[in-house]
């Protein structure tokens, strides 16, 4: 096993506890006028497809950033990890859709909703970095799912969403790893698009 993958482990660990008491003591989750910070970054009204994500154990919740997102009539899409594949496909939801539980336990849209290729990604983060990078559970989806986007030469923004205090000054990096355009905290917005 090479050094940096043993190092992202050893912190996964690590940032994975650390979260779990930044959860306990939150007061707030989501910020209005951060969110509308962003949205004045990138010509939000321009955007119609959304990617999103269903909040689980200690992660920031996105209850009210999914909310929103359908509250101001964008269609509204989550992950879902299809079988033999180790990119990600993102479907379409209504606040009326049902759900199962897909690899790792993660709820899923159903597999007859529409796929979509979003405009707009908010992504979950173990922890961020000063210059833009996250730390991911290790799966590497929203790597190569980033990178086959750009590929194909399609605009598209990422955020990361995440408490403050999930920031490090910074993290261990592997070539593959992608560098998000925004982080988006209860406190503030990171910007790394122009760094």
């Amino acid at each position: 096993m090479n050094i940096l993958v043993s190092q992202k482990q050893d912190l996964r660990k690590i940032l994975t506890q650390k979260r779990e008491k930044i959860k306990q003591n939150a007061e707030v989750e989501f910020n209005q006028s951060v969110f509308d910070q962003l949205r004045e970054c990138i010509d939000f009204e321009k955007i119609n497809d959304v990617a999103s994500f269903i909040s689980i154990r200690s992660e920031i919740s996105t209850y009210q950033l999914n909310n929103k997102i359908i509250k101001l009539g964008k269609n509204l899409s989550f992950p879902v990890i299809v079988k033999n594949s180790d990119q990600l496909t993102f479907k379409i939801v209504n606040s009326n859709d049902s759900f199962k539980l897909g690899k790792f336990n993660i709820p899923e849209p159903i597999n007859d909703n529409q796929d979509i290729i979003p405009q707009l990604f908010f992504v979950p983060c173990l922890a961020f970095d000063l210059k833009g990078f996250r730390l991911g559970y290790g799966g590497g989806f929203y790597d190569r799912t980033f990178a086959k986007f750009k590929k194909l030469n399609l605009k598209f923004y990422s955020v990361g969403f995440a408490f403050d205090d999930q920031k490090q000054n910074t993290l261990p990096r592997e070539i593959f790893d992608y560098k998000l355009d925004f982080v988006l905290t209860e406190k503030q917005l990171y910007k790394f698009l122009w760094k």
